[in-house]
């Protein structure tokens, strides 16, 4: 979830598990224009989805650190010319 740390610091999410081992996050909403509460949204997630997406975050990192260094390399090599 983009912006958890965020939003968790400033009590504006929060996360429950109930018996079923079924996983929940419940979210404050705003009207942006008015700053007025509006309803809570809750979304259930699951624990499977949440590694999948670590690991295509984790896999994008280390393909964009190689296409950095490859970019970096090539830089290094025509500003030697």
């Amino acid at each position: 979830m983009i912006n958890y740390k965020v939003l968790k610091a400033a009590s504006k999410v929060s996360i429950a598990k109930t018996n079923e081992d079924k996983y929940f996050i419940t979210k404050k909403n705003y009207n942006v224009d008015t700053g007025e509460a509006k309803d809570d949204s809750i979304s259930q997630v699951r624990i499977e989805e949440i590694d999948t997406r670590v690991s295509r975050i984790s896999a994008s990192i280390t393909s964009l650190t190689s296409e950095k260094a490859d970019y970096e390399q090539l830089k290094t090599d025509l500003e030697a010319l």
